[in-house]
């Protein structure tokens, strides 16, 4: 077994049963779970251990969740809770199976739906960019779908708080 396959390996993270190992990133894995007590489908995005060494990437994880916390519209995706665990930072977040890559690898796509998915996901920028964020890391992967269709951005490891140098994580890590 090699530890994406073997839960021995997994962190443990309060309140969270993890299920499987979804993806994994230059900075962080991210698993599915079910959150025990509420009885919900989650995404839990861990920070890489070995990237504890440098206390900066840290303090960087957890600034994505705060940032991603604190952006509530319908657009973005909902954070349940964030920690540390022992070695372990992590995010706690709404589980959405499917991304719109894997709908552009179905093929055609109506163009009133790529309208629909542009419009709302125009809007979610435009109101993180309200509330002084830029995303910088739009792409097929990062616009996931609730069961209804709905569409949701994710993933606000690069943004870039607005007149701020400063990343929250390093370009092309996840």
């Amino acid at each position: 077994m090699t530890p994406q396959t073997d839960p021995l390996a997994w962190p443990e993270i309060p309140g969270v049963v993890l299920e499987k190992e979804l993806g994994r990133g230059g900075m962080a894995v991210v698993y599915r779970g079910v959150q025990s007590r509420l009885k919900r489908s989650v995404a839990v995005k861990v920070l890489s251990p070995v990237l504890l060494v440098d206390p900066q990437f840290s303090k960087r994880f957890l600034r994505e969740a705060e940032t991603a916390a604190g952006l509530n519209h319908s657009n973005i995706v909902s954070i349940y809770d964030v920690g540390s665990e022992g070695q372990w930072n992590y995010m706690v977040m709404e589980y959405l199976p499917q991304n719109l890559a894997d709908q552009i690898g179905k093929g055609n796509m109506a163009s009133e739906k790529a309208l629909a998915i542009f419009s709302a996901i125009a809007s979610a920028l435009d109101y993180a960019h309200g509330k002084g964020f830029i995303h910088r890391d739009v792409k097929p992967d990062n616009i996931l779908f609730r069961e209804d269709g709905t569409p949701v951005l994710c993933d606000f490891g690069i943004a870039r708080a607005v007149g701020s140098a400063t990343r929250l994580t390093k370009t092309g890590m996840s």
